[in-house]
């Protein structure tokens, strides 16, 4: 804190320039701004910072610290900064500035079928004017993964562009790009420890999907076997 602070108790300090390597001050919260935000009441945007007028806080200190990280923590913002705009006396008046994550426009898909795609319009949970969140993309690459490789496209590669929408404020379209890459087929099964079946009954029992073959690489791609 810089000696500034140590002015009379009625003194208005404006925009305060506070050091966390200064001696930290017990004030009043006097009032909270919340700004950046569309569409909400201040105080709903507030209550996430667990601060409340006339809470006595640290400046600098730890209630500031944790208030940005629950508005991280919530997943719903891009951008968090607490200032303090002013202190009178011993009350302190905090300003949040928030920017939101974009809500998704619209999502195309690239690289599949009519019915593929109808299958990961309701997999991957990616919907319209829903807002965007990493976890949100993270998931969906890890669903489309799972998905192809159920199918057989085991090296299939998904990737999922964002991009500005420039005809509304805020928000992205999504591009769904799927490279499926060759199918893997299954050239050769090898049973080991079959004392009790013969390897035709064990074999026609795995090609009819009563047990799952598991794939091992024994040679390189050009006509080796698995």
């Amino acid at each position: 804190m810089l000696a500034t602070l140590t002015a009379n108790a009625q003194e208005k300090i404006v925009n305060p320039d506070i050091s966390y390597a200064g001696t930290p001050r017990t004030l009043i919260v006097g009032g909270i701004n919340v700004s950046g935000i569309e569409g909400y009441e201040d105080y709903v945007l507030s209550g996430i910072s667990n601060l409340t007028v006339g809470q006595e806080i640290s400046v600098p200190g730890d209630e500031i610290t944790d208030a940005v990280k629950r508005y991280w923590k919530n997943g719903l913002f891009s951008n968090v900064t607490i200032a303090i705009d002013s202190i009178v006396g011993n009350k302190v008046y905090p300003h949040i500035y928030l920017t939101a994550r974009p809500r998704v426009s619209d999502i195309n898909y690239f690289g599949l079928k009519k019915s593929e795609r109808e299958d990961m319009e309701t997999k991957l949970g990616l919907l319209k004017g829903s807002q965007l969140t990493p976890n949100m993309l993270d998931r969906a690459k890890i669903l489309a993964k799972k998905y192809f490789d159920d199918k057989g496209f085991k090296n299939a590669e998904i990737n999922i562009v964002q991009r500005d929408d420039v005809a509304e404020k805020n928000h992205v379209i999504l591009d769904v790009i799927v490279d499926k890459k060759e199918k893997i087929k299954v050239r050769h099964i090898i049973i080991e420890g079959n004392d009790q079946l013969s390897d035709k009954k064990i074999k026609g029992k795995t090609l009819r999907g009563k047990t799952r073959p598991q794939f091992t690489h024994d040679e390189g791609a050009d006509g080796g076997k698995f």
